[in-house]
Formats: C-alpha cells, structure tokens, sequence
C-alpha cells in the first residue's frame, strides 16, 4: 500500500510539472498591465545614429518583456525630428504617464538646447525619468596630418600662446563635440577658433583635406579618419574597446577633462506608473547583457558600455547638466547661446 502511494504521489508531481508550467515558474512580473504597443520617440531622422540604436535594440526589449510578464508588447519607432532635437523631447515630455511612450534621450544635447532657449520640455531632470543607456560614444581629439603642428601637445599650447590660432572643427554648433572642445579649451587655458559643421561627416572630412587644424568627432570618426591624423587622444577615463591604441588625453597631455561623448540612453516622462518602470528598466538590463545585442551592436561600431540602468543613468544625467552648467559661459562668449 505505501509503494502504491508512494507511486501515486510521483506520478501526481509529474502531471503538475507538465500541465502546469506557470504554477512553476510564472512570468516575474505576470501581474503588471501592459500597454499592448509602446511608442518609441527619437528627436532625429530615420537612419540616423539614434534611430539605428532604437531599432536594433528594440527587438530583445520586447523579448525581454515577454519574458519577464508573459505578455507580448510591439515597440514601434516614432521619429519626431526638428530644433535640434527638441520637437521630440517636448512630445515624450508631455505624452500620456500610462506607460505607452518612451524615447531617446541624447546627451548633453537634451542640457544644451535647453539653456540656449526655453525649451518645451524644461526642466528636463525633472520631465524624464531614468530607464537605461549602454551607448555612450566618446569623443576623439584629433590633429590633422596636413596641420603645421607635430603634435596635439603643440598645437594646444599654440592655442594658448595666441589665441585663437589653432581651428577646430565640429559637428555643431550646440553639439557633444562643441562642449568636449570647450572643456579641453577650459583645462589647457587656450582659446580656438571653432568651426561648426552640420555633422560628423562634414567636419571629418575638412580634417582629411586640411581646411581645420583639429576635428572633434566621436569614436566613428576616429576610425573613418584614421589615415588622415598624425596625433589623437580619447576624451575618456580608459582606452576604449574599439581603438585601445588611442591614449587617453590623460596620459597624452596630462590633462583630465571627465569622461565626455555622446550618450544615446531610454528615458520616460516621470510620473509613469512604478511598476511598468521597474519592468522597463529590468528588460533594458537584459537586452544590453544580451549576446545577441552585444555582437549586433560591434558589427554596427556602436560604442557600448558599461550598462547603467534607472538611477545609475539618472546619476549620469544629473552630471551632464553640471558639465553643460560649468562650460555654459563659453557657448555665450562664442555667441552660441544668449546670456538669460
């Protein structure tokens, strides 16, 4: 009789493991209600760096999601371009706080178009709340071959000694690049003179045929110009993956301006309920550890890092508004933004 039951109860635990998965290991987050479709705002054109970023990562989001709820989510990208990015800042600023928007935030660009003029979506800390970011695109000083200097140590004390020497060119004005180069213009004490160009590619290309002295770019830019620069140096804390052969400026000049580039990371407007948060954030943490998303993102060259998820990004936030506050004298001496 006791073999009988002993028989009986195993074949009992078995009908449960087969009929009833879910009693077993039901979605973390199962209880969570989820808009069926989340849109998904970037402030730039289609085809561009961030737009790209928001496709290629949105397919393991919504794996992860579904993972973590059991509920299946179609995240469609809505591209607001306009006012150097301020169109779709303002839009996911005041969308619906039920969960149904999220975007892109790009920083410091999201800081500066913000003390330039009174933005829709001010005060933008408090607008948008935190939800991941693991692209992060430092910046590369970088002298051109044609240029009479030897060497960027050189060209920067030029810059010192007579102001306004030495060119630099940019994607700008009112870019990453454009700030990076006044915080390297604030460490050295020197003066450029600056050239915006509307976009990376125009202003690396100025590098290669020797119209500037010096082009602040990004990583990308490092690599498309490599064969036209004699010096370069990172804006970074470390070598960096992609180009470990680049210094820091650091060790190149001695100098420590922080780590300064662009980052490209998800945000929502503050408010929304806590637990789609805590969802979101949860699967950013997933698909930026994704095998699939890592080697997806190397293939493209966009510049991973270390991924800061909910208030570890909104850590870095807070830093981008103090970098933007420190250097906001510069943009105005330039005649960039006008004095409040």
């Amino acid at each position: 009789m006791k073999k009988l039951l002993s028989i009986l109860t195993v074949v009992c635990v078995l009908m449960v493991l087969v009929f009833a998965p879910s009693v077993i290991a039901a979605p973390k987050y199962a209880n969570v209600k989820m808009p069926s479709t989340i849109r998904v705002i970037v402030a730039y054109n289609a085809g561009g760096s961030s737009d790209a970023l928001a496709r290629m990562t949105l397919p393991y989001w919504e794996k992860a999601i579904l993972e973590l709820t059991g509920k299946k989510v179609n995240a469609v990208v809505v591209n607001l371009p306009g006012a150097g990015g301020e169109i779709g800042w303002t839009s996911l600023a005041h969308t619906q706080r039920d969960g149904s928007t999220i975007g892109i935030l790009n920083l410091p660009a999201v800081p500066i178009v913000e003390a330039a003029r009174k933005a829709g979506y001010s005060p933008w800390l408090e607008k948008f709340a935190p939800l991941g970011v693991n692209v992060i695109d430092p910046n590369v000083i970088r002298l051109a071959k044609s240029s009479k200097y030897g060497s960027l140590k050189e060209a920067l004390a030029a810059a010192k000694a007579k102001p306004g020497s030495v060119t630099v060119g940019a994607d700008g004005p009112l870019s990453d690049d454009h700030l990076a180069m006044y915080a390297v213009a604030q460490k050295v004490g020197a003066q450029f003179s600056f050239i915006p160009y509307a976009g990376g590619a125009p202003a690396n290309r100025a590098l290669q045929s020797g119209e500037v002295d010096i082009a602040i770019g990004n990583v990308f830019d490092h690599i498309q110009t490599r064969d036209s620069q004699k010096d370069a140096a990172i804006l970074w804390s470390s070598r960096y993956e992609l180009i470990p052969n680049v210094p820091t400026i650091k060790e190149a000049l001695g100098i420590d301006v922080g780590e300064l580039g662009s980052t490209r990371g998800f945000a929502i407007v503050s408010g929304s309920p806590k637990d789609l948060i805590e969802v979101y954030q949860e699967a950013f943490r997933m698909s930026f550890s994704d095998a699939g998303y890592i080697e997806s993102a190397k293939k493209r060259n966009i510049t991973v890092v270390e991924p800061q998820i909910g208030e570890r990004f909104g850590k870095t936030m807070k830093e981008q508004q103090a970098l933007v506050g420190d250097l906001i004298e510069y943009f105005v001496k330039g005649g960039y933004i006008k004095k409040k």
